[in-house]
């Protein structure tokens, strides 16, 4: 995380370098997926529960994301992480450019704190990697 925290502040202060470029080893490579928003719902009995009303299971992660390459992607990772614990999720399908998705992961770690996208596979075999 502090890479990439990094990474960004080099970019901002190179646009405030009047046209400088970034040299190479500088430059980022922006996710082809863009997480629009994700969150957590806790259920109301507390994880424990066992009951089949939704309000009362498992807590759910909720994600929404948009491809923003120029093919359809088949396969989005996301790493998950609370704390120490770290979750990878990789969600399949066909998702088109331009579409916002969302989707609902039963997260097997505590409430996760943070969510990225790890790696994308697009439909013609290629891959993108954080």
């Amino acid at each position: 995380m502090t890479s990439r925290l990094l990474v960004s502040s080099l970019a901002v202060a190179a646009l405030g370098t009047a046209g400088a470029a970034l040299p190479a080893s500088a430059q980022v490579s922006l996710p082809p997926v863009a997480l629009v928003a994700w969150g957590i719902t806790e259920p109301i009995g507390g994880a424990e529960t066992t009951s089949l009303d939704p309000a009362y299971g498992p807590r759910t992660l909720h994600v929404a994301f948009v491809n923003r390459g120029q093919l359809a992607a088949t396969s989005v990772e996301f790493v998950a992480r609370a704390g120490n614990q770290v979750q990878t999720i990789d969600d399949r399908g066909a998702f088109a450019p331009g579409v916002e998705i969302r989707q609902d992961f039963d997260p097997t770690i505590g409430a996760p704190t943070s969510l990225e996208v790890e790696a994308v596979t697009f439909s013609d075999g290629t891959t993108w990697h954080a």
